[in-house]
Formats: C-alpha cells, structure tokens, sequence
C-alpha cells in the first residue's frame, strides 16, 4: 500500500514555489558561471543561454517574451 499527498496543493502554492526556485538557480548560476552581454539588446545574459530580456540567440528570437504591463509584446 502507498501513501499519498495528506492535502491538495493548491495552483498559487506549486506556481509560486516553481518561480522561487527558478530565481534562485538564476542568481546561483549567475555567480558561478561566466556572464556576457546579449548582442541583440545589451542586458546581461549567461552564455550559451537564451538572452531573459528580449528572448533571442545568436542573432534570432527564439521565445516569444511578455512585458509586466501586457502592453509590448515580442513574438517569436
């Protein structure tokens, strides 16, 4: 016999918990491996990786990026 979950968790808990955790790798890898500058927009970026700010990769958007507002939109 198994043993699962005591309680349901909820949507707000498992999305908040998933975003802590990617902005802690984040700031961890930042310190331990080297960072460049994104050639398309200049904002700071891990190399080899997708740039957070404006989503492109050696010279082509690869991800679509969202602004907080929802007003300015990017499309890949």
């Amino acid at each position: 016999m198994t043993i699962g979950p005591k309680k349901k968790i909820s949507k707000t808990a498992s999305r908040t918990r998933h975003a802590t955790w990617e902005t802690i790798n984040l700031k961890r890898m930042t310190a331990t491996y080297q960072v460049g500058k994104c050639s398309n927009c200049g904002a700071r970026k891990l190399a080899h990786r997708v740039c957070p700010v404006c989503g492109y990769y050696k010279g082509k958007q690869v991800i679509t990026i969202k602004a907080k507002g929802g007003e300015k939109v990017i499309d890949a």
